[in-house]
Order: structure tokens, then sequence, then C-alpha cells
């Protein structure tokens, strides 16, 4: 075909799009309480208030300031290489324990688990003794951050899984853009809460990461009561238990006035848990019988990947457009602070303007992929991230003003707010419904294998190779293009799933699997 007619065929696809557009449009849009009330949605949005806040404080900003600061003396490598390692562990466990989920048919209880493990830990970052040299408190709260943020990776998936429970094909990216949107205010309140621990009260930043522990916690636990997937369940009493296990074990490490706030808590929990009865997790059998059963299904279900259209070559691509994006969110407050020189305060103002950039444009994308779908929409964000990364370099590497590198956490927040709002109803669309829970761990799991990718490359490109932090950048453009180009191949039309991967079907179970009882 000579580039004319391309040219031509192209225009002509893009004019069916844009009536198609248009028609879709004009349609009445499905409400967004068809399947759950705007209470329980709402419930399950402080969720993702909850863990941005633990992402943006821990993650993205004030752990890695901590690790390269002059007191403790880390450098790139060192934060890099712990991310290495905490996304490795979820690279290697995600199908798995997203399968156990299916097993047991429910996702909550899982997400508390992993909730508590990480806000317990989290709790913990800074944590030092008398007598211990930089270098050990370094360490040691490097290994704290890989358990912490191993169990904030893995409570993602059950989290995105639980978009089926609260939602309908026709209003589930409107949901997830409220998820999204009311997520984003997360990190509003962690920046806003951080600066003022730091800058107006003085306090260290092991105050920050406790600060940040409790607020995940609050802000979780009405995802935990409201959501249910089941009227009938009831996992209060145990986890409540469970629960003050942790909270009794960090009171015993910290010291000052929250050592005390954490034993009362601890106390109130157990209280909680008396006299009611619990729901047992797994409706039939052990859990080993459950993971038997589980890996029974997980080897099933991959032997049939290639059979479900699109979601192997959605999952490739995922791996490489996540990869670029999570990796320069990870970097972005030492890359600003070590080229720019920003403070604290910069900083906190750098990050605040890309969370409002975040939730204005989370609940406009959310609104877009139930009009377009989410493989325009995806298109688009990807787009916003090429400008972003474009922008960081050039203002390097070209030598532009200076004041240009702040219009970049405008771009990266739509992108951001854009990417989660597209990218998982795309893979809802693409899932069959009987396993959602599993192949949200694979989902999960080439998420956080692209970065391990990314951390590395990072570690190698700036202090291995010393070729600075705009060329790790650059890398990352590069990354996201290939993305893209893999993306291509993937539509969002919906899928008929056959009744045996509905998720209601009842299937014989296989022998050491755990059957649903009715």
């Amino acid at each position: 075909m000579s580039p004319v007619k391309r040219i031509l065929s192209k225009t002509r696809e893009l004019k069916e799009k844009v009536k198609d557009f248009n028609e879709e449009r004009k349609k009445p849009k499905e409400p967004i309480t068809t399947k759950a009330s705007k209470f329980s949605i709402f419930s399950w949005a402080f969720y993702d208030l909850g863990n941005t806040i633990f992402s943006v404080v821990i993650v993205s900003v004030y752990f890695s300031l901590w690790v390269v600061s002059d007191d403790i003396g880390g450098t790139d490598s060192d934060y890099g290489y712990a991310n290495v390692a905490s996304m490795a562990l979820v690279f290697l466990t995600a199908p798995i324990i997203g399968a156990l989920s299916d097993q047991a048919r429910r996702r909550m209880p899982f997400l508390f688990l992993t909730t508590l493990l990480c806000v317990a830990f989290t709790a913990l970052l800074g944590y030092e003794k008398d007598g211990w040299s930089r270098g050990t408190i370094l360490t040691v709260s490097l290994v704290i951050f890989v358990i912490a943020n191993y169990f904030y990776q893995a409570g993602l998936i059950f989290y995105d899984s639980t978009l089926a429970t609260i939602s309908t094909p026709g209003n589930r990216g409107r949901i997830g853009g409220i998820g999204i949107g009311v997520g984003y205010f997360g990190s509003l309140i962690g920046i806003l809460s951080a600066l003022f621990l730091l800058t107006f009260l003085g306090f260290p930043y092991q105050t920050v990461f406790q600060a940040t522990a409790m607020l995940f916690l609050i802000f979780a636990i009405p995802c935990f009561i409201f959501v249910k997937e089941t009227p009938q369940d009831n996992f209060w009493p145990s986890l409540m238990v469970l629960m003050a296990i942790l909270l009794g074990l960090n009171s015993w490490l910290i010291e000052g006035l929250i050592q005390y706030i954490l034993i009362i808590s601890a106390f109130v929990c157990l209280i909680s848990s008396f006299n009611t009865k619990t729901t047992p997790l797994f409706r039939e059998g052990s859990i080993v019988d459950a993971v038997s059963g589980t890996f029974s299904q997980l080897k099933a279900t991959l032997s049939m990947l290639d059979q479900f259209p699109g979601l192997s070559r959605f999952l490739v691509g995922r791996l490489f457009y996540t990869d670029a994006a999570n990796t320069s969110i990870t970097f972005a407050a030492i890359y600003v602070t070590k080229e720019f020189g920003m403070t604290d305060t910069q900083i906190g103002i750098y990050t605040m303007i890309g969370v409002f950039s975040s939730i204005v444009s989370a609940f406009l994308w959310g609104y877009l992929v139930d009009i377009i779908g989410p493989k325009i929409t995806l298109n688009m964000v990807l787009w916003v991230w090429f400008a972003t990364f474009s922008l960081l370099i050039s203002t390097v590497w070209l030598g532009l003003p200076t004041w240009m590198i702040w219009i970049a956490p405008f771009l990266a927040g739509v992108a951001v707010g854009g990417m989660w709002c597209a990218d998982r109803p795309y893979m809802l669309v693409l899932t069959p419904p009987r396993y959602i829970g599993q192949f949200y761990g694979l989902y999960s799991m080439v998420g956080r294998f692209a970065t391990i990718i990314g951390p590395l490359s990072w570690a190698i490109i700036v202090d291995e190779l010393g070729f600075g932090r705009p060329a790790a950048i650059a890398f990352l453009f590069f990354v996201m293009a290939v993305g893209y180009v893999i993306l291509q191949g993937v539509d969002d039309n919906p899928r008929e799933w056959p009744p045996e991967l509905q998720a209601d079907y009842e299937p014989e179970p296989p022998r050491g699997a755990i059957g649903r009882s009715r």
C-alpha cells in the first residue's frame, strides 16, 4: 500500500471512530449505583486514598529522599535494588496468591491481611538503636521497605480485582475513575502531612513514616467494613485478633507517645473480636487443600492463556509501559532533587501539582473510558507520558529554562490518572470472569516484573555506567514506546465467555481443590 493510500485509510478510520464516539456519547449511561450503593463505592475508593498515601510518601518521595540524604548517605542504587527485591518477590508469588483468592472465592480477607502487614512494617521504617552505624540503619530500613512494599503491591492484586464486585461493564470506567480520583486525594493528604511534620514541626523522616502507616490504615478500614463480596461474610473477628498481635509487636519496638497509642489500639482490637462468629476463609477443607488446588488451577489456566483473545499480548505490552511509568514515579523525587537542587518544600509543591492534575483528570479519563473504550484512552495516556519524558530530558540536555520542569508534574499527573482508569477496565475486558483473581495475579506479576527491570536499569545507567539520570529517562521513553507498539494489536471489544468461564459456574472440584458449597 502506498503512503497516500495508508494516510487516506487512517483518515477514514479516524472519521469512523469520531462518528462512533458521537453516537455513543448520546446514549444514556448506566448509573454507577447499578450494582453497589454510593456508600460502598466510596468506601472502596477510600482504600485507594489510603494506599496512595503510602505510594507517594514512601515509594515515590520521602523514603527515597531519606535513603540519599546526607544523614544516611545512601545512593540511587541502594533504593533501586531494594525496589528490585520487593518486586521480584511479588513477581514470583502474584499468580499464586491471586489463584488462592479464587479458591477461597473471596478477596477482601486477603486484602485486609496484606494491608495490615504493610502498615505494620511501614511504621518501622527508619528504626534504629543506640550504637548502630549509618550503614546498619540503612540496611535494616531497606529490608523493612522490601517487606512493606511487597505487602502493599500484593494487596493491589486483591484490590484491583474487587472492582468487579462493585461495578458492571457499563459503569466500570466511571467507578474506576472515582477510585483513582478519590485515591489521589491521598497523595495530597500524604504530601501535606509530610510537609507539616517536616517543615513546620521539625520532626524527622521516621515520624513521617509512622504517620503514613496510621493514615493508610484509617482510610482502608471503610473498605473492609462496607464492601462485601457476599452479605453473610464476616471476617472481622479473626482479622482483629491478627491486627492486635501486629500492633502489640510494633508497640514493643517503637518508643514515645505512639507506643501507648499502639498498645491501646491493640487492646481495642482484641476486645472487638469477642462474642462474634467469624466466617471461615475457605468454604471447605483446609488451607493446604486450597494451596494444592491453587497450583493445579494455575497450571491449567496458564495452559489456556492463548485461548483468551488479546490477553497475552496485553500483558506483554503492560510489561513495558508500566515499567516506564512506575520507574519514573519511583525516582521522580531523587531526579528533581539531584538535577535541580529542590528543597523538601519545593518537592512537596512539585508533587502536589501532579496530585491535583491526577485528581481532576482521573474523573475525566474514567468517563472517557466508558465512551470510547479503554484502548483508545490508554493510547492517549501513553502519548502524554511521551511528552512528559521529553520535557524531563530536554530541560537538562538542551538547557531549556529551569521553570519548564514545573510543567512535568502536571503532565505526569494527567498520565497517571488516566493510566489506571484505562488499564484496569482493559484487563477486565480480556479476562474470563471465572478466573478474575488468578488473571489479576498475572496482571500484577507482569507489572511488578516491569518494576524489577526499571529500578535495575536506572541503577545501572546512573551509578554503574555513569550516564546520568537524563539518560535513564531516555531509556524509559524507549521502553514505553515498545509497549505502545505491542498494544496496537489488542482490541477492547467485549468478549462472550462460555458458561464454564463465567463467575457462577460450578464444576466438580479437582482432587485436592476446594469446591464452592451452597
